[in-house]
């Protein structure tokens, strides 16, 4: 548990599993619904944060259709409204959507090793990582507490936000969570970040979805 000079600013849901999470495909910004194992992931994680007392006062989700279903049992759960926000849509991988995660890996490889390329029909990872810190780096600072329901790439980017720094291969190097995972924010009384699993199990982290 975090310690006790530390204040929670944030939560943030990783959505639940699809199909092509099953299948082993990149989703992108392809838009399947949650599968009935995401769902019930979903509603699994907002019951973890209603029994640990964690009552988020804002909601603001990826406007993708798996983020949004996951931010609607969230919203259930605490009587909240929905924000949309664009920038908490995954990183758009174009024409890597949809494919096959193992048969692609290569491909995918070279767009993290290059982050500056843009992935035809998609967005560099550069791109990636300059929207979600932009976004990050104001709504950290709002007095609110704010669940934000979005994707492991951003999550992946989100955590190297926290610990201040760019370096290394974020797939590799990092943790995420699960489908259905949450992840806190925290900030000490020096104003430093921190993240902590509060639900989903933390695994090598990857991107894609």
């Amino acid at each position: 548990m975090p310690e006790d000079n530390k204040k929670m600013v944030a939560v943030v849901v990783r959505h639940g599993s699809t199909i092509l999470n099953e299948n082993n495909s990149f989703r992108g910004r392809t838009d399947p619904p949650l599968d009935d194992k995401g769902i019930k992931q979903a509603y699994d994680a907002a019951e973890a944060l209603r029994d640990a007392e964690i009552k988020p006062e804002r909601i603001v989700s990826s406007p993708l259709l798996r983020a949004f279903q996951t931010a609607e049992i969230f919203a259930d759960e605490f009587g909240l409204d929905i924000e949309q926000e664009r920038n908490l849509g995954s990183w758009n991988l174009g024409f890597l959507s949809g494919k096959d995660r193992d048969e692609y890996e290569e491909v995918l490889n070279y767009f993290v090793d290059n982050p500056k390329s843009t992935v035809p029909e998609g967005e560099s990872l550069d791109s990636l990582e300059q929207r979600t810190f932009e976004y990050f780096d104001k709504e950290l600072k709002k007095s609110k507490l704010t669940l934000f329901v979005s994707h492991n790439s951003n999550i992946v980017t989100l955590e190297t936000l926290v610990k201040g720094d760019k370096a290394g291969r974020p797939e590799s190097s990092e943790t995420s969570v699960l489908p259905g995972g949450v992840m806190g924010i925290y900030v000490d009384s020096e104003g430093k970040y921190s993240t902590e699993v509060l639900f989903g199990k933390e695994r090598e982290a990857e991107y894609g979805s």
